[in-house]
């Protein structure tokens, strides 16, 4: 909630951040310093690793197609050389620390701008211009609108979120004010109209039917089952959250599993951990996640959920006509019919 600056230097700084993407492993062309300095994660390193300083452009600030180029890339990778972390057992907490014996020294030309040398200053300089930049502000402004209000939000709306950003110099609180109070946010044609992410489904389940929940493993393994394992995604730019990526006959089956299993009180919640306290999961738990747990001791079983509380809970974001297909339902059946829902699935 403070200002997307900070935000922005408080990633790329982040140990898992520069992990993730790589920099550890940057240094300038020809450096031999890992090797001289006996650190084993620096002798690692091989040259300029671009990875970085690609993701901090198109992904973090500027998005794709903002008239950078490959050039501009390869100089910010150079300028964000000896951006690495501490190796644990040098510092506790493993934090940043800018290493001057990795940093390419030579003088770039970047976006327009020509860069003397300034060892760790030079990349908190390119990441002042690209807080600051217009195209990192529509960038952000549409993701907001994107996540808050429809997948395809209204032009007016990601430009009302712009022009706050560039009014504000990036402040997100503000930002968001803006979009709360915004006539695009309220209109009903768009309210209920995302389709929740597997993360979003199962997690909203079990909030709505009340599950006290001290094994985490069944939620894990449906996440794993639907295609968005916790932590789990394997490209840079994250899970999406538009209704393409997610609604399709297997996954919608996936949803109706769990569902079900959940309404039915079968998933294993109150059974403690494994010994060793760890959360991952095998092939056959992972593989039976969302279907209800027959052979479990009843102990680990909850009861079914109540559907009628299960409304109650829920309220007007259950339309009409889902509450009289439920009403004419058999019973067993009527609060997996409101958790399977085309209502639930949205928010």
């Amino acid at each position: 909630m403070g200002h997307f600056r900070e935000l922005l230097g408080a990633t790329a700084k982040h140990p898992a951040m520069l992990f993730y993407l790589n920099n550890w492993l940057s240094v300038a062309q020809g450096d031999q310093s890992g090797q001289r300095s006996g650190n084993a994660a620096a002798g690692k390193a091989k040259g300029l690793n671009e990875n970085f300083a690609r993701e901090v452009m198109e992904l973090h600030t500027l998005g794709v197609d903002a008239g950078d180029t490959q050039k501009d890339v390869t100089e910010l990778a150079r300028m964000l050389t000896g951006w690495t972390f501490a190796p644990r057992g040098l510092r506790a907490d493993g934090s940043f620390v800018f290493d001057s014996r990795r940093h390419d020294n030579g003088d770039k030309n970047w976006m327009g701008h020509q860069v003397a040398a300034g060892g760790v200053s030079e990349g908190e300089w390119a990441l002042d211009i690209l807080a600051s930049h217009s195209a990192t502000a529509h960038h952000i402004a549409f993701q907001l609108a994107q996540y808050f209000v429809a997948d395809n939000p209204a032009p007016a709306l990601v430009t009302l979120l712009t022009r706050r950003f560039q009014e504000t110099n990036g402040d997100i609180r503000a930002v968001l004010k803006t979009l709360f109070a915004s006539p695009q946010f309220w209109d009903p044609a768009v309210v209920g109209s995302k389709f929740k992410t597997p993360y979003q489904y199962v997690v909203s389940g079990a909030r709505a039917a009340d599950i006290s929940v001290v094994n985490v493993q069944p939620l894990l393994g449906t996440l794993a089952q639907m295609g968005m394992p916790l932590y789990g995604c394997q490209t840079p730019d994250g899970y999406k959250n538009t209704e393409a990526a997610w609604l399709n006959p297997d996954a919608l089956t996936r949803r109706i599993n769990f569902a079900t299993a959940l309404a039915a009180g079968g998933l294993p919640f109150a059974r403690p951990y494994a010994s060793d306290g760890s959360l991952d999961m095998n092939k056959k738990q992972r593989d039976g996640a969302a279907q209800p747990q027959q052979n479990d001791n009843n102990r680990s079983k909850g009861a079914p959920v109540d559907a009628s509380r299960l409304l109650t809970t829920l309220g007007p974001s259950v339309s009409g006509w889902t509450r009289a297909a439920v009403a004419d339902s058999q019973p067993g059946l009527r609060a997996a019919l409101v958790l399977g829902s085309p209502d639930f699935m949205r928010h």
